[in-house]
């Protein structure tokens, strides 16, 4: 994970039903030129202050069709994904693969084409999910994908005395057994409805989300 403190110290934080052992880490220079370069390009009103970092090899094929987790997004803002390889010629590039979740809806795909990046807006991540998969032949040279999935946090968290604060003020806590399900259950609910808000929530599944980045 990675994350983009503002000039006031605040903490862009993104909670998702994935657990983290180890803090986030800060943009560096790499980072943040290719968020901007990202952000000209497509000409998106608000830059990106957090981002998920992911390598995938061959063997990791298909996953589950999901919504990015939309907690702490920013309303009005967008989800890009950068995509590159290891070895850009070793075979098909994987897909993005986006369905409605209405009934009935058609699919479409985007290739992850080599240093490639997919913008799309967190009103259509509300109304779509998406998957990413590899479906051609295995090449004879494995292969590594690495993605980097930018967004715009609205939830900037300060830390104090060595516990982080929401911004109202809340501490963030770890959430207990009871919370853990509740947390689950929302995000089911998110991949499969069209007008699912979330309610203000207070904890986190995830450790990492209690650290200060490093």
């Amino acid at each position: 994970m990675l994350t983009k403190p503002d000039e006031t110290g605040g903490v862009p934080l993104v909670r998702t039903t994935t657990r983290y052992n180890n803090p986030a880490q800060r943009f560096r220079e790499i980072h943040e030129r290719l968020a901007q370069q990202i952000q000209e390009h497509a000409a998106l009103p608000v830059g990106f202050n957090n981002a998920l970092f992911e390598i995938y090899t061959n063997a990791y094929r298909t996953m589950g069709a999901h919504s990015d987790q939309a907690l702490d997004l920013a309303g009005g803002s967008h989800i890009a994904v950068f995509s590159c390889y290891r070895n850009a010629e070793a075979g098909p590039p994987r897909k993005l693969i986006f369905e409605p979740k209405a009934a009935g809806g058609e699919k479409f795909e985007v290739p992850l084409t080599h240093n490639s990046v997919v913008v799309f807006s967190v009103g259509s991540n509300r109304r779509l999910k998406h998957r990413i998969v590899l479906d051609a032949p295995a090449p004879a040279t494995d292969d590594q994908w690495l993605g980097v999935t930018f967004r715009t946090s609205k939830t900037l968290i300060r830390f104090r005395d060595g516990h982080a604060y929401l911004p109202q003020g809340a501490r963030l806590t770890p959430a207990d057994e009871e919370q853990r399900l509740e947390f689950y259950r929302l995000r089911r609910r998110e991949n499969n409805e069209t007008d699912f808000s979330y309610p203000p929530l207070t904890y986190t599944v995830s450790d990492s989300d209690l650290l200060p980045p490093t």
